[in-house]
């Protein structure tokens, strides 16, 4: 009963309303929590607080497996953050972006009051991969949030493997509810717009009844046919846009690829392009052009296309390079004789933007990156 206690401990502590920063919610709700599952906050083998995935960017906490591994990323917010519907998805896309490259499987998001579970591998974007939501804001359920933490993040189930596997049933059978729940809507909308003989039978008993009087046939038809309208609109602002692309098509393994089409950009939603952008302008370093405002859309496309052109010319460069160098006996020397006089012949031909980088320091840059070849 040590975790349901610690729950209670924790739910007095969020309702206190004395945890004002993210630190205060990471020392008095989710270690606390999390320690009572199996993990050590002492040991670095069990896990490792701002857990470094680059040189520039660190986990809160990453949970490791007994190889040393991370097995769970947990990223943490202060209290109530994750109320807010922009801050949600920008910290669900950060804390996708941080397993992107990593062995973790679990994800985490919390701010103490949310507990929001993903699957790091599974089909769909990564809302879809939401497993489980657990509130500590609702002590009546406490027994059975601590069966769910104990199911999903005791460290002994998340070695055996038994927390992914149930992780993986339980958003199979989340998907298939909600399959089910569409095929009910629509069914629904269906019996209402076809107003069978049943249907307008039954309701203009009812109404006879209740009122007094009998409804016309036509009115009932009209009424009826409204009514499928409004369960289902056709013209629904908030109705997901058409998606001729799937997610796992734009992005393998939730990396954006290197090859879009201006069609496949134009399709892609704003969350979407965000990280496609995000990934040009941090991973490859190519620079923004001055003067142009980041969310227009169409300035968007375009940087990716050219980010892309760039990049296709550098490999090309790259991989010819190491032809060449190949057909020596030492690759290395020939490479560093070869790829200054290379490299500056290229940047002859790159179309830099105005205001972005000089052709010299495109030419640097290209140098650097050969480094890693």
């Amino acid at each position: 009963m040590a975790l349901e206690q610690e729950l209670v401990r924790a739910h007095e502590a969020l309702a206190s309303g004395e945890l004002k920063l993210e630190i205060h919610v990471r020392n008095k709700v989710i270690r606390p929590i999390i320690r009572e599952l199996g993990w050590d906050d002492r040991a670095t083998s069990h896990m490792v607080a701002e857990y470094r995935v680059d040189k520039r960017r660190a986990v809160d906490e990453a949970l490791f497996d007994e190889f040393g591994n991370p097995a769970v990323f947990v990223e943490a917010k202060r209290q109530r953050y994750l109320q807010d519907k922009t801050r949600y998805e920008q910290a669900r896309r950060q804390l996708f972006r941080y397993a992107r490259d990593e062995s973790a499987r679990l994800l985490l998001l919390t701010d103490g009051e949310t507990w929001d579970f993903f699957l790091r591998r599974a089909p769909g974007p990564p809302p879809e991969r939401r497993f489980l939501r657990l509130m500590l804001t609702e002590p009546e359920s406490f027994t059975e949030t601590a069966t769910e933490l104990r199911r999903f993040l005791d460290r002994a189930a998340v070695l055996d493997g038994s927390a992914v596997r149930a992780a993986q049933a339980r958003l199979r059978r989340e998907k298939a509810r909600a399959e089910r729940w569409l095929q009910m809507q629509a069914a629904w909308q269906e019996l209402l717009a076809s107003a069978d003989k049943t249907t307008r039978s039954r309701l203009v008993d009812k109404v006879e009844r209740d009122s007094g009087r009998r409804p016309a046939t036509r009115e009932v038809n009209e009424f009826l046919r409204a009514q499928s309208h409004y369960v289902v609109p056709e013209d629904d602002p908030d109705s997901p846009p058409h998606r001729p692309y799937t997610y796992d098509k734009l992005f393998p393994d939730d990396v954006p690829r290197t090859d879009y089409t201006r069609d496949e950009l134009e399709h892609l939603l704003p969350d979407e392009m965000s990280d496609v952008v995000e990934f040009w302008t941090e991973e490859w370093e190519v620079p923004a052009e001055h003067g142009v405002r980041p969310d227009e859309s169409s300035w968007d496309t375009e940087f990716v296309l050219h980010a892309q052109g760039l990049h296709d010319v550098w490999m090309t460069a790259v991989n010819e390079t190491r032809e060449a160098a190949a057909e020596y006996d030492d690759e290395r020397a020939c490479l560093e004789a070869m790829r200054m006089v290379e490299l500056r012949q290229l940047a002859k031909r790159l179309p830099v933007h105005p205001g972005g980088r000089s052709k010299q320091d495109t030419v640097e840059a290209l140098v650097e990156c050969l480094e890693w070849f």
